[in-house]
């Protein structure tokens, strides 16, 4: 669009012309034969006729204007299908796409999960940043490995009997004051619930594979529920209500544990991390009992088993040279370790 104002000689505006010129089209190449179509950022307001795309399994969408889920049925060969940051407002004309595998719908303007009921063939499903206020809609898909439900407006965690596959189950930024109903996903390796309303661990002694929760952000006052026998290694407690942490020694495969910006004001903290062989990453800042000028000193002394304290390296790996012995050849020689320019230890031969 170009804009010409004309003023008089007294600087009076007499009229002003515009001239719209026709938007710009862009034109792309798609082969026939393409297993890969890429249209993110095209400005798409509406999906064309795709059919002679008889061998597409990759299609994105990404980062378009399209309001509606439509024309798509004639690519039954896809397997992976983005819509990430649309205005599409309803799951619908997907039942063609039985081959589907990855559906991402994220960053739309959603209600609800429905319409999936034949992509029984899908393993990962992300519906990030919508409206969706209810688990649902996921019966069938008994194939399901990977969900992604948060920043939306759920308030429970219910509707999950069947996808016993579960892997990974993401739902943080809702609503959420109870962990519940999740006791039979077996598979459940990944737990993540930050910036929800849950003010009480509970209901996970079940997880048998559970590796990493995710917790921070959250009201968490107490800690139980946490079986010994959960093989966890990272847990994440990062910005909450904590006074004190109770039994984490029994979680001996623990190689991880945040509590950040919580309320503990002793040190009786430390008496549980020491007791953990594997542990080496800690986060403990931001809490009453780090303000003191002895905390990363005495931290370091009490817990020798880590290597990062609040998000910064706290030891150097230690010098190596083989052991010792009474008696030694006259031709032999004592090795000892240096560290080179760029980090890494070298062999140097003492004389």
């Amino acid at each position: 669009m170009n804009v010409t104002s004309v003023t008089s000689e007294d600087g009076v505006k007499e009229y002003e012309k515009i001239v719209v010129e026709p938007e710009e089209v862009e034109y792309v190449e798609i082969a026939s034969d393409a297993k890969v179509v890429d249209l993110t950022r095209h400005r798409l307001k509406k999906i064309g006729d795709y059919s002679w795309l008889t061998h597409v399994e990759q299609f994105s969408l990404r980062w378009n204007l399209l309001k509606k889920i439509e024309n798509l049925d004639c690519l039954t060969t896809l397997t992976h299908l983005e819509f990430y940051d649309n205005q599409i407002e309803k799951v619908e004309n997907l039942d063609a796409l039985v081959n589907l595998e990855i559906l991402d719908l994220s960053f739309n303007r959603i209600l609800k999960i429905e319409n999936l009921e034949k992509l029984t063939k899908l393993k990962t499903l992300y519906f990030v940043h919508n409206k969706i206020s209810k688990i649902e809609g996921l019966e069938t898909l008994t194939e399901l490995e990977y969900l992604e439900l948060g920043d939306n407006r759920i308030a429970k965690i219910e509707n999950l009997e069947n996808n016993l596959k579960l892997d990974r189950l993401f739902l943080g930024a809702n609503q959420i004051r109870i962990i519940e109903n999740v006791d039979h996903l077996k598979s459940l390796t990944v737990l993540s619930l930050p910036a929800n309303a849950i003010t009480v661990v509970d209901n996970i002694a079940g997880l048998t594979n559970l590796k990493e929760i995710y917790l921070a952000q959250n009201g968490i006052k107490y800690v139980c529920g946490i079986d010994e026998h959960l093989p966890l290694e990272i847990l994440d407690f990062n910005q909450n209500r904590l006074e004190k942490v109770e039994n984490i020694h029994q979680l001996t495969t623990l190689t991880d544990f945040w509590a950040r910006g919580n309320q503990l004001s002793d040190w009786s903290i430390l008496d549980e991390l020491v007791r953990l062989p594997h542990l080496n990453c800690v986060y403990l800042d931001n809490n009453p009992f780090s303000q003191a000028d002895t905390y990363r000193g005495k931290v370091l002394r009490f817990l020798p088993q880590i290597d990062r304290l609040d998000g910064t390296q706290c030891r150097e790996k230690s010098m190596l040279r083989p052991p010792k012995t009474e008696k030694q050849t006259t031709d032999s020689a004592d090795v000892e370790f240096e560290k080179s320019s760029g980090g890494e230890q070298e062999p140097v031969e003492s004389t």
